[in-house]
């Protein structure tokens, strides 16, 4: 199971209260213009990965959605094909070992069940005498197979992007509060008597 990561709040409400203070106060301290540029800078940039945290989280739930999907087709697939063996060769012990699902909670997750039909694809291919389903089959186990290899693929692509985002995210984050701390200080030292916010 994919574990999921909240995007944090961007509250810039602190933030836009230090760039008007900044601006307030920057006629009689010229050296706040470099504090004020790093705030504004800051700022736009986290709401710009905000934006972009907000979009992979879309792609991945998108992707998630067709895995989904996917997966149940190959389930689909995966059981008819089983029961149709089952139809025809029942419990031969000959047929047992090679048709029987490989753990017996196949198909749990994505990838076990990606390895359970591709497993089985293998084996109608393996079949002698072969029956007549076994080359529908076949097509239908490999066709349901490279959709969900490609779901998987792309979900991990966009879960990867998503945690990369985020991390951005905190990390512009982290740091504008730490430059925030730093001109809280700035503006006390040169201005104690002046209300700060």
């Amino acid at each position: 199971m994919t574990q999921t990561l909240r995007l944090p709040a961007v509250n810039l409400d602190p933030t836009r209260q230090m760039i008007a203070t900044l601006e307030r106060h920057r006629d009689a301290y010229p050296f706040l213009d470099e504090d004020l540029a790093r705030h504004r800078a800051l700022s736009a940039a986290l709401v710009a990965q905000a934006l972009q945290s907000e979009y992979a989280l879309s792609q991945w739930r998108t992707a998630l959605a067709r895995r989904w999907d996917c997966e149940v087709a190959a389930q689909r697939v995966y059981h008819k094909i089983q029961q149709q063996l089952d139809a025809t060769y029942g419990a031969d012990p000959a047929y047992s070992q090679l048709l029987a699902p490989a753990q017996p909670a196949a198909g749990n997750t994505p990838r076990a069940l990606l390895h359970e039909v591709r497993r089985l694809e293998a084996a109608l291919g393996l079949l002698a005498p072969r029956p007549l389903f076994a080359d529908t089959g076949r097509t239908q186990l490999r066709t349901v197979a490279e959709n969900l290899a490609a779901a998987i693929a792309q979900t991990d692509q966009c879960e990867a992007e998503r945690r990369n985002r985020l991390v951005e995210q905190r990390l512009t984050a982290n740091m504008l509060e730490r430059v925030s701390e730093r001109t809280r200080r700035t503006l006390t030292h040169y201005m104690l008597d002046t209300p700060l916010l």
